[in-house]
């Protein structure tokens, strides 16, 4: 007797919501370049990535692991949420060196910390990069004292209505957008002066890593990632068009400018973490009084 044919049935994609510690901009365009390119899918992933509120809120939203297991994050505030005693540890990180810059006016002439003392530098009050500024004077033995700091509003409307003479941001955000405006915009990279701090990472849940099922997911999200972020890495102004088809709100200019500086702040290979990254960020994070206790490179990331 014929054997009646199998009935073949697809395998259904696995759902899982990624969370981004941010709204969507050029710094997580590798998570949106992987979904647009079938990185995902071709793994067997359904995924719908979540707008998120703060690296800081991120990370403790993974901790939680109630609406989100997985997320972006940035590196201190993984490594602030394990000192709190947080169920969270870094996977991968995308931005070895630290992104974060001091923006002004050409006319300024901050071409170096030194430069900065008696202007007046605009600090959003509660945002990492307050502590990142701390990083960049203690680095370059500068007195706070003799810099003037203004409170201000995220967003570079301070400088533009010169209340102040800097502002700090990544580098591929406000600044690149005043850039592309055709704004006379200098840039002082925290990380060629003294501040070594690991930045953009993806981090999960550490219940959820010890689930095998979940841990098979997470590490093929982290692996759709890299080719998001190579792409990004690789082929920056066809990968700034795809992204802008996605947010046309984004002008073409800024895009293609953002995406260069993108694809320069990410080293290969994409995603790799060491321990002795870790242990530079960790120090510096000590140093500035932002860990309740000390953590290890062990207790804040997951090394292959």
């Amino acid at each position: 007797m014929p054997l009646a044919p199998a009935i073949v049935r697809a395998e259904q994609p696995r759902h899982v919501d990624l969370l981004i510690d941010w709204k969507p901009s050029p710094t997580h365009a590798g998570v949106f370049i992987a979904r647009e390119s079938g990185a995902f899918e071709k793994r067997g992933l359904d995924v719908r990535v979540v707008e998120g509120h703060g690296a800081n809120i991120a990370a403790e939203m993974v901790s939680m692991g109630k609406e989100y297991w997985i997320a972006t994050s940035s590196a201190g505030a993984t490594a602030i949420a394990r000192s709190n005693g947080q169920a969270v540890r870094s996977l991968a990180v995308y931005y070895r060196r630290e992104p974060t810059v001091l923006y002004a006016r050409a006319s300024e002439r901050i071409d170096a910390p030194r430069d900065l003392y008696g202007k007046k530098v605009g600090l959003v009050p509660g945002s990492m990069a307050v502590d990142e500024f701390r990083a960049l004077l203690s680095a370059n033995r500068l007195n706070r004292a003799n810099i003037k700091e203004v409170e201000v509003e995220p967003g570079p409307q301070a400088l533009l209505d010169h209340k102040v003479d800097a502002l700090i941001d990544y580098e591929e955000l406000a600044p690149a957008e005043l850039q592309a405006e055709g704004h006379k915009i200098s840039t002082l990279r925290f990380a060629d002066y003294g501040v070594r701090l690991y930045s953009l990472n993806l981090v999960v849940n550490e219940m959820a890593w010890l689930d095998p099922a979940r841990q098979e997911i997470a590490r093929k999200i982290a692996e759709a990632l890299v080719e998001g972020y190579q792409a990004v890495r690789d082929h920056p102004k066809q990968s700034a068009a795809q992204f802008g088809k996605l947010f046309p709100d984004f002008s073409a200019r800024y895009l293609e400018l953002s995406f260069q500086i993108v694809s320069r702040q990410l080293a290969t290979p994409i995603g790799s973490q060491t321990r002795l990254g870790w242990e530079d960020t960790l120090k510096t994070l000590s140093s500035l009084g932002l860990l309740s206790r000390a953590v290890s490179a062990e207790e804040v990331a997951i090394y292959d």
